[in-house]
């Protein structure tokens, strides 16, 4: 299968994992994949509490259980507050976005 099925599926993924698991603070989600590497980057409006950050190991490991043992995921926890401008990831798709004004 190529690349292109697997982000796909990714895609999904990532969307079912954050469902219940997003917050007020987070800005938005990104996903990549390059062969069977993923990433996952969470950009947080203002200091992340550790809890934001076991939400998105929380998200991490529910995507990571969806696919086969010789996938790896790397997660990206960051702070970028409103109202700088999202960071767009080159290859990577937005899977959450909060809406701003």
């Amino acid at each position: 299968m190529k690349n292109d099925g697997f982000s796909a599926y990714l895609r999904l993924s990532a969307q079912r994992a954050l469902l219940g698991n997003v917050t007020s603070n987070m800005r938005s989600v990104f996903v990549t994949i390059t062969n069977k590497n993923m990433q996952l980057f969470f950009y947080f409006d203002g200091e992340f509490t550790e809890l934001d950050k076991e939400i998105a190991s929380y998200v991490e490991t529910e995507i990571i259980a969806d696919f086969d043992d010789d996938f790896t995921i790397k997660t990206y926890v960051e702070r970028l507050d409103f109202p700088e401008s999202i960071k767009i990831i080159n290859n990577g798709w937005c899977i959450y976005l909060r809406k701003e004004n």
